[in-house]
């Protein structure tokens, strides 16, 4: 504490956090159920243009072990997660939100595979220090930032990470670092170009699934659990 969420709203900037079946802002309980919503709203909203200024969105994560999940972990189908994926970026980029928007498409874990770039330090707060922390960023993973100011077909080569979209939403709204992690973090929008504007983006044919069947038979209980835990904090459910 303070989350990227006391900021914002400490500057009075509308957010909202959209999940598909698990809400994990409830790990601070009941704090951020007023900004938080199903999936099914930010398709809404998204149509309506009525977004927030900051908004995530989560795929479903429960249910990974039998492969019912579309987050890309395994077991899952890997083609739901890129079904998923193409659903948010259609309702993003036919929102009237589009024309000023900046979709950010993050992984955070890399899969397990060989990386020739050992991975570099970062500052890090007292409180990282005192569990064990030496600030190592971890290896590279996959990162999508699609904007009518993002450049067509660019790989940028800066050193970015997940504390570059903090830095990136503070420096758009005026907010104070959380720790020396993001305030020492590069910005995401350096690789912005805002005197170019491309509202035309391109569509992709992805099908839509769903694809794959159960890994194993479905424990129930492990996907009972945490959504009965949100339930009992008031975040709605999906059906």
């Amino acid at each position: 504490m303070p989350t990227i969420w006391d900021r914002l709203a400490e500057r009075g900037v509308s957010a909202g956090y959209y999940y598909s079946d698990f809400p994990f802002l409830a790990l601070w309980g009941a704090k951020y159920l007023g900004i938080s919503h199903l999936i099914s709203n930010f398709f809404a909203d998204a149509a309506a243009g009525t977004l927030p200024a900051v908004s995530f969105v989560d795929p479903r994560f429960l249910g990974e072990e039998q492969g019912l999940s579309n987050d890309d972990h395994p077991h899952a189908d890997i083609r739901n997660g890129e079904a998923f994926l193409n659903d948010v970026y259609e309702a993003i980029t036919s929102s009237p939100n589009w024309a000023n928007t900046v979709m950010v498409i993050n992984y955070d874990e890399w899969g397990g595979f060989f990386d020739h770039v050992p991975p570099a330090l970062a500052p890090i707060p007292p409180a990282d220090a005192a569990v064990g922390n030496d600030g190592r960023r971890g290896f590279r993973v996959p990162a999508m930032v699609i904007s009518p100011f993002a450049p067509q077909g660019q790989v940028a080569h800066g050193l970015y990470d997940h504390t570059s979209v903090l830095k990136m939403i503070e420096w758009r709204y005026g907010l104070q670092p959380l720790t020396v992690r993001d305030s020492t973090a590069n910005n995401l929008a350096e690789i912005l170009d805002f005197k170019a504007k491309r509202v035309v983006a391109p569509s992709f044919n992805v099908p839509a699934g769903p694809f794959g069947s159960l890994c194993s038979p479905l424990l129930e209980e492990e996907i009972e659990f945490p959504l009965d835990y949100a339930a009992a904090l008031g975040f709605p459910t999906p059906p």
